[in-house]
């Protein structure tokens, strides 16, 4: 299994490498610049974007990276609930839809998954902004959190920052970032829930095919039981995997999402950018998404073997 982690970093590594290709390339072609020395100009810009120099951008004059660290803890705040939200629900309801799959509820599931997931993102965020927030003022429509409450921040994450904040109002300041963050989630975790769905529901329906989910309601036990103890447990590392790759999708459909609620993240900076022709910020948040994504799936892909036995043997049984 050390070898397999290794191979997996290494290819972590090569990834990187062929990202920093198309990045150099890019960035010479926008300057036009042309050394004769281009293995020379690959190191050096290979070695600033080591140290965290990313570039300036050209429409504030502040450091890439700097504007980076101010946005992405926004994103990953939302790509987090919104992730953990579709995980909430996608188990239970891919859980019940494949103990009893061929039904008429497991067929309402999968129609309503597969109505939700061919929803465009924007047009879903139109109306869940329109319905709980325009007509019936629920809900905020844009922005993290109300502009009245100056909550210092520590970790970039409103919930937690609001909750080890010392001031008065830190109470009513948690309650409206969570009110913001509602829509948001619900909208960005619409897709991926699905996906969980899907494969909840598959894995499920096999797992009750096996001998020893028969044996274990010979003994006795009750369907919860069975379920807690033998269906859960060995349906769900098997879509660990397909999680590294839903939480992918989410960091792409967060651009959408932040833009349409005003959601000051990577995704809207990174579209304001575009707007002004910002190469450098481009570029930069382009790569720092990038890594960050193929960093996710290498984890998830190392996560899966140690937790997953099945898996282990199948990487021993390559040897």
């Amino acid at each position: 299994m050390f070898l397999y982690i290794i191979r997996r970093f290494n290819l972590f590594i090569i990834t990187v490498a062929a990202l920093t290709l198309i990045g150099f390339y890019l960035s010479s072609r926008v300057d036009g610049y042309v050394s004769d020395n281009i293995v020379s100009d690959y190191l050096s810009y290979v070695f600033a974007l080591a140290s965290g120099d990313l570039g300036i951008s050209s429409a504030t004059g502040h450091p890439v990276l700097e504007e980076i660290k101010a946005v992405f803890p926004a994103t990953m705040e939302l790509c987090l609930s919104a992730f953990i939200f579709s995980i909430i629900l996608g188990v239970p309801i891919g859980t019940i839809a494949g103990m009893r799959r061929g039904s008429t509820l497991d067929t309402s599931i999968m129609g309503v998954s597969l109505l939700l997931f061919s929803i465009p993102v924007f047009w879903l965020a139109l109306l869940v902004m329109m319905y709980f927030a325009l007509n019936s003022s629920w809900l905020p429509v844009t922005g993290r959190m109300n502009l009245l409450y100056e909550i210092s921040p520590v970790t970039g994450f409103n919930l937690i920052d609001t909750l080890i904040s010392d001031a008065p109002y830190a109470k009513e300041a948690f309650i409206d970032a969570l009110k913001h963050l509602i829509l948001p989630t619900i909208v960005l975790a619409t897709v991926p829930m699905t996906e969980v769905i899907r494969q909840m529901r598959n894995h499920v329906s096999e797992v009750m095919k096996q001998k020893y989910i028969k044996a274990a309601a010979s003994k006795g036990l009750s369907k919860t039981e069975i379920i807690l103890r033998h269906v859960l447990r060995n349906a769900i590392p098997n879509i660990i995997p397909h999680l590294g790759l839903q939480f992918s999708a989410v960091i792409a459909t967060a651009m959408v999402t932040e833009a349409v609620f005003s959601w000051p993240g990577i995704g809207r900076w990174l579209i304001s950018s575009i707007y002004q022709q910002d190469h450098a910020a481009i570029q930069g948040g382009m790569l720092v998404i990038a890594i960050f994504v193929i960093f996710a799936n290498v984890l998830t892909e190392i996560i899966t073997v140690i937790i997953h036995p099945v898996r282990r043997k199948e990487i021993y049984a390559k040897r």
